[in-house]
């Protein structure tokens, strides 16, 4: 008796945290300041009154900052952080629901809601955008994504930097989960891609004599398919228009069911246009550079 008197105590206490929690969840809809405690039902106005810094708790429901017009939030130069409540639960917009056809090809069907922000990280959502060119976040400085989960396509994340980390990208059909357009530095860390047939366009205009652009891949699944013909490998790679700047490729550990390239002899990378403007990096041995193979060690007919 004494025993199970001692275990059912052990199993209360246990409880206790998770009781806590629950007690401590958010409403639909609602949104908490984490420093100060304070609940808002208007998520432009906890953005709004947040010091840099903050972290912002969304409870379920669909959250965005995106108004029509550029009457957006404006979120300044802070640091922000907002964590949803899973990504089965919580979901936040990126722009308009319905991109203005008017504006197609250009970056104005993008989303200003952080214009001019320092580094804005999402963690525990589904981040929604649509099928169209020139979606994301216009002119945030760094760009933070971690366990997530992004439908749709995006071109814009962070101007200095963007990083995604244990994030899955369901793609539209027939089109990219993202382009390399803005960020001088992107990250993938552990992230998971569902394609059909395109993944990663490693390619821009904005920026193309700019800055060098690298792209880290590191521990990536990959699953796209190969079932027709103008299917494409993981990083599709476009230096045509480079001048004397360059795409800097650091690939780790890859896990890719894609296209295979006949150029590269891998599924993981492959060129639209191989002007001699992209350096390439398997586990950190140079593989590819000026255009040429520099080993044929990190391809599957080496391995067999």
């Amino acid at each position: 008796r004494f025993l199970a008197a001692l275990l059912a105590v052990a199993m209360m206490l246990q409880m206790l945290p998770m009781l806590a929690f629950a007690e401590d969840a958010l409403g639909t809809g609602k949104v908490r300041n984490k420093r100060t405690g304070t609940i808002y039902t208007s998520l432009k106005e906890a953005v709004q009154q947040a010091w840099s810094g903050d972290t912002i708790e969304l409870g379920e429901g669909n959250y965005t900052l995106f108004e029509k017009n550029n009457n957006h939030a404006k979120a300044g130069n802070k640091d922000l952080t907002f964590v949803g409540q899973g990504p089965d639960k919580t979901a936040w917009n990126i722009g308009d629901e319905v991109p203005d056809p008017s504006k197609y090809g250009t970056e104005y069907n993008g989303d200003y809601s952080f214009d001019g922000a320092g580094t804005v990280t999402f963690k525990n959502m589904t981040l929604r955008s649509g099928d169209k060119d020139y979606l994301g976040f216009i002119r945030i400085d760094n760009t933070v994504v971690e366990n997530c989960v992004i439908n749709g396509k995006t071109d814009y994340w962070g101007y200095t930097s963007a990083k995604f980390i244990d994030t899955t990208f369901n793609a539209p059909n027939g089109q990219y989960a993202l382009w390399t357009y803005c960020s001088p530095i992107m990250t993938f860390d552990t992230c998971t891609f569902n394609a059909s047939g395109k993944v990663i366009n490693v390619y821009t205009d904005y920026s193309a004599k700019k800055f060098d652009i690298t792209v880290n891949f590191n521990n990536c699944t990959v699953n796209s398919s190969t079932g027709g013909f103008l299917d494409k490998q993981a990083l599709i790679i476009n230096d045509k228009n480079r001048g004397d700047c360059k795409y800097i490729i650091n690939i780790k550990d890859p896990h890719v069911t894609a296209a295979r390239s006949t150029t590269t002899c891998s599924q993981v990378f492959g060129f639209k246009y191989n002007t001699g403007r992209t350096e390439v990096y398997w586990n950190g041995e140079p593989v590819w550079k000026e255009g040429k193979m520099l080993t044929h060690s990190y391809t599957d007919g080496e391995h067999d």
